[in-house]
C-alpha cells in the first residue's frame, strides 16, 4: 500500500543512503524508471514503510510494481533526475548502465531458508550455468518439482523451494515478467531480461520467455532460456554431411527462392539458419531478419525485433522496402506471412523461413494448409531442410554395444553391418553416457519434376515416393550413418524420429 505522494521536491541530503537498502530494488528497474530506495530499511520490520525517491511519484503503475518488488508499504517522494542518479551511484556504482529487468550476482552461502527472491535468482542463474534450454516449475498437492531441460532431456534438480513458498516464487517470476499477479485462472505469457553478473569481465545478458498456466495445485511455470551471446555454431559443426552442407550453401547463394527449415520446437532450426547466414555474410549481400525475439546476435546482419508497435506482417512489408538480398522471416504461421514469403521469393530475394512439420515433404502440405496456391508454392520453393537434435555419445566413456531385441525388430536389416556404440556413463557426462548434441538432417531439393507434381496438386505420399526414387536420403538414413560413425545411438534415433518414418524407411529399403 502506498501513501499519497509528496508533491514537493525533496532534498537528497534529507535521507541516509544505505547500500544494502538501495539494492532492494533491481538496478535495471531503478535506472529505467528513475526510482531509488531512501533511508536504511530494517529487514526485521517487514511492515515498516519504505521511502522511495521517484522522478514521477504520481505514476500508479510504477508505484504498484515497487510495492510488489519490496513487499512493503511505500512512501513515494519526488527527487530530480540528478539526485536519483547520484543515489544510484552510491548503491550500484557508476559502471555501465544496465537496461535489463534484473541483475543476478553470486550470493554467499547461507544456512537460512532462502527467500523467494533468492530462489528465483538461483534458479535462473544455475539453469544458464548448466546450459539448460528450459526451466520447469511444477506444483503438485504437497510437492513441487524443479526440472531443467538439458540436451533435450528433462532432469530433476534439487531445490530448496517448498510447497509453502512456491506461490511466492511464481509471484516473483510474474512480477519480473510484468504479469498480473492477481490472475490465477488464466494462462499468461511474459519475458524477463536478466544480467548474470559474475564480475567485471563476466557479465552475460539472458532473455527468458515465461509461460504460466494454472494447475490443480497452483500454477506451473515454464521458462525458455535464450542466450543471444552464446555464439554461433559453425556450419561444419552442425552435423551435416559435406555434400549436404555444400548443397545448402549453394541454395542460399541463389538470387531468389524460398528455403525452409522444418522440425519441432527445440530441434535447432534457428541455429542452423544463423550458422548458414553467418557463413554467407561476406559483405556483398544485405541480410535482414525479422525475429520474435532475437535469439542470437550475428555480426553485420540487420536484425529487427517484432514489437507491439511493429507487428510481424507490418515489419515484413517494411523490410522488403529495405532492398535485402536475403530475408530471414522466422516462422511462416499464417496466410499473410506465407504470401509475403512466396511473393518475396519470386521477386529477387532469397527468403529463409521455418515451419513446424515432421519431415521435409510435410512442408508442402503445411503450406497448402495455409491456403497458399499450389503453383505459387512450386514456383517459389527451392528446398526444405528437416532436422532433429540427437544426443552425442560421450567421447570419454564410449564403448561397443549390442542392439536389443526390440531395436532389431524395429529396424530390421537397417542395422546390418552397423557397429553400435554407447556411453557407459562417467563424471565428464554426469553419468548420462551423452555430452552435447548432433543434428540429424534430410534435405529435399525441388527439381522440375517435383515442381510439376506440387503444381498439379500431388499429395504428400506421391511427392515422398518420387523423392525416394531419386536418391532422397531420409533423416533415418542420416541417423544410421551417424550411429555407424559412433556419434549417437539407436536409442536416440528412436527417441527423436517419428515411428512411422522409421518404419517407412525400413520397408522402403528392404520391402
Amino acid at each position: 500500500m502506498a501513501q499519497a505522494p509528496d508533491d514537493n521536491f525533496s532534498e537528497l541530503s534529507q535521507y541516509t543512503l544505505d547500500r544494502h537498502s538501495l539494492q532492494m530494488l533491481p538496478e535495471p528497474f531503478c535506472r529505467r524508471h528513475f526510482v531509488v530506495v531512501l533511508g536504511k530499511v530494517d529487514p526485521a520490520a517487514p511492515n515498516a514503510t519504505v521511502t522511495v525517491g521517484m522522478l514521477n511519484p504520481e505514476n500508479p503503475h510504477i508505484i504498484t510494481r515497487i510495492g510488489d518488488l519490496l513487499e512493503r508499504p511505500i512512501r513515494p517522494v519526488r527527487l530530480n533526475r540528478y539526485e536519483i542518479e547520484s543515489a544510484l551511484e552510491t548503491g550500484f556504482g557508476a559502471g555501465p548502465r544496465v537496461t535489463a529487468d534484473l541483475v543476478i550476482r553470486p550470493r554467499p552461502p547461507s544456512r537460512a531458508q532462502p527467500t523467494a527472491v533468492e530462489l528465483v535468482d538461483t534458479i535462473l542463474s544455475s539453469a544458464v550455468e548448466k546450459k539448460a534450454s528450459d526451466i520447469h516449475i511444477e506444483s503438485y498437492p504437497g510437492d513441487v518439482d524443479l526440472r531443467l531441460r538439458i540436451d533435450g532431456i528433462l532432469h530433476q534438480i534439487y531445490t530448496d523451494m517448498s510447497p509453502e513458498i512456491v506461490q511466492e516464487v511464481v509471484n516473483r517470476i510474474k512480477i519480473l515478467a510484468e504479469m498480473d499477479i492477481t490472475e490465477h485462472r488464466k494462462p499468461q505469457d511474459g519475458r524477463i531480461q536478466a544480467v548474470i553478473d559474475r564480475g567485471e569481465d563476466n557479465r552475460k545478458v539472458i532473455d527468458y520467455r515465461v509461460s504460466v498456466v494454472p494447475s490443480p495445485a497452483g500454477e506451473d511455470v515454464v521458462i525458455r532460456i535464450l542466450d543471444s551471446h552464446a555464439g554461433l555454431v559453425p556450419v561444419g559443426q552442425l552435423g551435416m554431411s559435406a555434400d549436404m552442407q555444400h548443397v545448402l550453401l549453394q541454395l542460399l547463394n541463389n538470387p531468389e527462392g524460398l528455403v525452409l527449415v522444418t522440425g519441432p520446437t527445440g530441434s535447432g532450426k534457428t541455429t542452423t539458419l544463423y550458422s548458414a547466414l553467418a557463413q554467407l555474410n561476406d559483405g556483398r549481400r544485405k541480410i535482414i531478419t525479422a525475429e520474435d525475439p532475437i535469439e542470437y546476435f550475428v555480426p553485420k546482419v540487420n536484425q529487427k525485433q517484432v514489437s507491439p508497435q511493429m507487428p510481424y506482417p507490418v515489419l515484413l512489408r517494411a523490410l522488403l522496402r529495405q532492398d535485402p538480398n536475403v530475408l530471414l522471416m522466422g516462422e511462416i504461421r499464417d496466410l499473410e506471412t506465407g504470401s509475403t514469403a512466396l511473393n518475396a521469393a519470386r521477386t529477387g530475394h532469397i527468403v529463409l523461413g521455418t515451419l513446424h512439420t515432421a519431415d521435409a515433404v510435410g512442408a508442402v502440405g503445411r503450406l497448402r494448409g495455409l491456403e497458399l496456391d499450389d503453383t505459387d508454392i512450386a514456383d517459389a520453393l527451392l528446398a526444405v531442410l528437416a532436422q532433429r537434435l540427437a544426443r552425442r555419445i560421450c567421447e570419454k566413456c564410449s564403448e561397443p554395444r549390442e542392439p536389443t531385441d526390440e531395436q532389431k525388430a524395429l529396424l530390421g536389416h537397417l542395422l546390418d553391418g552397423v557397429k553400435l556404440m554407447a556411453g557407459r556413463g562417467c563424471d565428464y557426462c554426469h553419468h548420462t553416457g551423452y555430452r552435447k548434441r548432433v543434428g540429424l538432417f534430410e534435405l529435399l531439393v525441388l527439381d522440375a519434376e517435383l515442381q510439376d507434381l506440387i503444381a498439379s496438386g500431388a499429395h504428400n505420399a506421391q511427392i515422398r515416393k518420387y523423392a525416394r526414387e531419386h536418391f532422397f536420403k531420409t533423416m533415418v538414413d542420416d541417423a544410421l550413418e551417424k550411429i555407424a560413425a559412433g556419434l549417437t545411438t539407436v536409442d536416440e534415433l528412436i527417441r527423436v524420429i517419428p515411428y512411422r518414418h522409421i518404419i517407412a524407411t525400413r520397408d522402403e529399403r528392404h520391402g
